[in-house]
């Protein structure tokens, strides 16, 4: 059920000034919007998907598949910085690394 109807005459409803009536649409784009041009780290994505680092690693990061499709430097529609070196940080562009498991969850997953 997505309507309720209430007839009521003459009563007036105030909003606090803090907040603010919005469209469906746009508050999804709002929520969309709000990672672009935002980098996690490593543990960030650990965070996100509640997996273990070697999980991750061995399932997702080092598999060469996964990885032609989301390294920077393999593909330039990819979204993850590789480190230079043992012990260096990945860097991941989070509105893309979101989409990305969000669509690819049942490959990696299984």
């Amino acid at each position: 059920m997505d309507t309720i109807t209430v007839q009521l005459e003459n009563i007036v409803i105030k909003l606090p000034e803090t907040h603010l009536i919005v469209a469906k649409d746009d508050y999804q784009k709002l929520q969309e919007q709000a990672f672009k041009g935002q980098y996690w780290t490593l543990s960030d994505v650990l965070s996100l998907l509640s997996v273990s680092r070697p999980w991750l690693l061995d399932n997702v990061l080092y598999r060469p598949e996964i990885r032609s499709q989301i390294d920077i430097d393999k593909n330039t529609n990819g979204f993850v910085k590789y480190p230079q070196n043992k012990g260096g940080r990945y860097f991941f562009l989070t509105s893309r690394t979101k989409e990305y498991f969000e669509k690819n969850f049942k490959d990696i997953f299984n």
